[in-house]
C-alpha cells in the first residue's frame, strides 16, 4: 500500500474582511488535519472496510467446544485399544468450504493401526507381513473404509458425520470392490477443493497412485461411479489440491523423483493440469524448489504457488503465479511468471510448508514458519501478502509467543478477513526449567485481522483449551518435534464471520507403536466479530 502524500493547495479569498479570511483559513485548516487524519488512520487496501482503524480490526473470537470426527456406529471396537474408541484415528487433517458453508474433511490413515498384519511390511513391520483391514471384529482396525478419512458437515460445523458414499466396507485390502464407489478406493492420504459450481474433488494417494473422488451440489451427491484412477505420480506422498471455474483442476505431488511418465527433469513437486473435471490430465511438470504448495481462484483466472526456493536450510520463500489458469507447457513457458521472492528463510523448519492462499478480489498471502535457532530453539512466523494479484507484497515477522510456532495456515475470506493459525509451544507458559522439556504443552492458536497492512500483529487465542499434545522425555532427549505431524488446515466462511480449523489432538499411548500416541482429528469453530 502507497503511503498518502501531503496536500497542497493553493486558497484565495475575495472577501476583505479579515475575520472571514481567519475563519474560512482555519475552516481549510480543520479540512486538512481531517483529510491527514484520515490518510493516516484510514486509508486501506482495495476491497477493505475504510471506517476500520489498526486497533479495531483485529477481530475477537468466540470460540466452541472442539468436536472430535465420529466413527461409523458398527465400526465402534471397545477391544481394539483407542481410548476413544467412538471417533476417528488419524493424523494431517485438510479442510474445504462450499459457497454455502459445508464443509469437508479429510485425513491420513494411521498405516499402522490396520489390524493385527501390517500393509507394508518392510517399513512397518517386517515380522508380521498381512493384508490391511477395515471394520473388521477382532482385526483391531481403526477406520471404516478403505479411503482415507471423509467427513462432512451440512449445518456449517454444527455436526459432522460421512460423506456420500463413504460407508462401512469390512474385510481386508485384498477383497475390496473397487467397483462400488467412495469408500472402496483404498488409500490413506488426500486433499480436497471446491471449484465455482460447488463441486467438491477429492483425490487420495495410495502412495503408488491417486483415486479421484467428486460430488456435486455443493458435495451432497458422490457422481463417480467407479473409482477413478489417475494413473499418474507413482510414489506419491502428499497432493495438494486446487480447483477452479467449471471443473479445471491443478494437482501438486510431492515425488521426490522422477515419475516414469514426466518429464526428463528432477524435482520433489510436479505439476498436472485438468480442464475436464480430472478425467484426463496434462503431462506432469517438474517444479524446482523445495516444500511446497497450491492455491487458487474459484471464479477468477489466477493460480498460486508458494514454495522454499531450493531444498536448502536457509534460502527465500517464493511465489509463482499463472493469471490464465496455470495453462502452458511447463515452468519455462506457457502462463506461468517467473519466481517472485516474497521473504528469507534463516532456518529450516522439519517440514514447514510455506502456505498460499488467495481470494477472489486480488489478495493473495503466504504464511511460513522460520527456524533460525534450529528445531528446538525460538521459530518465527513470516507473513506476506498482497493486494494487487501477487504484484506487490508486504512482509513482517507476525510471532505471538517466544517458544515453537509450528505449520501456520492462512485462510482469506472475499471481504479480506485473513486468518492465521498455528501449532505453538510457548516456554514461558507452565513454569518448567528449560524450553523444549518434557511437560511443556502444545495448543491450537488462532487469530483475525481485516485487512491486515504491514506491521500489524494478529490477537492470537487458544482455540481448544484442551493441549494437543504434552512433550515427552523421549521427544525432549531426541529433539523430536513431530508429534502432531506436518500441517493442518483452516478455513473462512464465504461471508467472513466464522472460522472453522480441523486439527490433531494426540491423546493416549499407541498400543503398536513405541514413543507414539493415539491421534484423533477434531473440529473447532468460531464466530468472529470487530468493533
Amino acid at each position: 500500500m502507497e503511503e498518502s502524500s501531503p496536500v497542497d493547495a493553493e486558497i484565495i479569498f475575495e472577501s476583505s474582511d479579515s475575520r472571514v479570511l481567519l475563519a474560512g483559513t482555519g475552516a481549510v485548516l480543520v479540512v486538512i488535519i481531517l483529510i491527514f487524519a484520515a490518510t493516516q488512520y484510514f486509508v486501506s487496501p482495495a476491497g477493505s472496510d475504510s471506517s476500520i482503524d489498526g486497533g479495531s480490526r483485529s477481530a475477537t473470537i468466540v470460540w466452541d467446544q472442539g468436536i472430535y470426527m465420529p466413527r461409523h456406529e458398527e465400526c465402534v471396537d471397545d477391544s481394539n485399544g483407542q481410548n476413544l474408541p467412538e471417533f476417528g484415528i488419524g493424523y494431517e487433517p485438510s479442510i474445504s468450504i462450499t459457497s454455502n458453508g459445508n464443509m469437508f474433511i479429510t485425513a491420513h490413515k494411521d498405516l499402522r493401526w490396520g489390524g493385527e498384519d501390517s500393509p507394508i511390511p518392510i517399513i512397518l513391520d517386517p515380522d508380521d507381513p498381512g493384508p490391511w483391514w477395515a471394520c473388521t471384529d477382532g482385526r483391531e482396525t481403526t477406520w471404516d473404509y478403505w479411503a482415507s478419512w471423509f467427513w462432512t458437515s451440512y449445518d456449517n460445523g454444527t455436526t459432522w458425520g460421512h460423506g456420500e458414499n463413504f460407508g462401512p466396507t469390512p474385510g481386508n485390502m485384498l477383497f475390496a470392490n473397487y467397483l462400488a464407489g467412495g469408500s472402496e478406493c483404498l488409500g490413506d492420504e488426500g486433499d480436497i477443493s471446491v471449484d465455482a459450481m460447488d463441486t467438491v474433488y477429492y483425490l487420495d494417494t495410495t502412495l503408488e497412485d491417486n483415486w479421484w473422488h467428486t460430488l456435486v451440489d455443493h458435495g451432497t451427491e458422490y457422481s463417480t461411479g467407479v473409482c477413478q484412477r489417475m494413473n499418474t505420480m507413482a510414489a506419491d506422498d502428499r497432493p495438494w489440491v486446487a480447483a477452479q471455474g467449471d471443473g479445471i483442476i491443478h494437482y501438486l505431488g510431492n515425488s521426490g523423483a522422477s515419475p516414469p511418465e514426466c518429464t526428463g527433469d528432477s524435482g520433489r513437486y510436479w505439476y498436472y493440469h485438468s480442464e475436464d473435471g480430472g478425467n484426463t490430465f496434462s503431462q506432469c511438470y517438474s517444479v524446482p524448489g523445495g516444500w511446497s504448495t497450491i492455491s487458487s481462484q474459484r471464479h477468477g483466472s489466477y493460480v498460486y504457488i508458494a514454495q522454499e526456493n531450493a531444498d536448502t536450510q536457509s534460502g527465500t520463500v517464493t511465489v509463482r503465479i499463472s493469471d490464465e489458469y496455470g495453462r502452458g507447457t511447463g515452468f519455462g513457458d506457457g502462463t506461468w511468471a517467473a519466481p517472485i521472492d516474497v521473504g528469507p528463510r534463516e532456518g529450516n523448519c522439519p517440514e514447514g510448508y510455506p502456505v498460499v492462499n488467495n481470494n477472489e478480489g486480488g489478495t493473495v498471502a503466504v504464511v511460513w514458519a522460520d527456524c533460525p535457532n534450529g528445531s528446538t530453539g525460538t521459530w518465527d512466523i513470516r507473513f506476506a501478502i498482497s493486494y494487487d494479484y501477487g504484484t506487490n507484497w508486504s512482509t513482517w515477522n507476525v510471532s505471538h509467543i517466544n517458544g515453537i510456532q509450528m505449520y501456520p495456515f492462512v485462510s482469506i475470506s472475499d471481504g479480506d478477513m485473513v486468518s492465521l493459525a498455528f501449532y505453538g509451544l510457548d516456554f514461558e507458559d507452565g513454569g518448567l526449567d528449560g524450553d523444549y522439556v518434557e511437560g511443556e504443552e502444545w495448543f491450537l492458536y488462532a487469530g483475525a485481522l481485516q485487512s491486515p497492512i504491514e506491521g500489524d500483529s494478529w490477537d492470537f487465542t487458544i482455540a481448544d483449551p484442551e493441549p494437543l499434545h504434552v512433550v515427552t522425555a523421549y521427544e525432549e532427549q531426541s529433539g523430536d518435534v513431530h508429534a502432531l505431524h506436518d500441517f493442518f488446515e483452516t478455513v473462512l466462511s464465504p461471508d467472513g464471520t466464522w472460522f472453522g480449523i480441523a486439527y490433531q489432538q494426540n491423546l493416549g499411548q499407541h498400543p503398536f507403536e513405541e514413543n507414539e500416541e493415539q491421534r484423533y482429528i477434531k473440529f473447532v469453530r468460531g464466530d468472529l466479530s470487530t468493533a
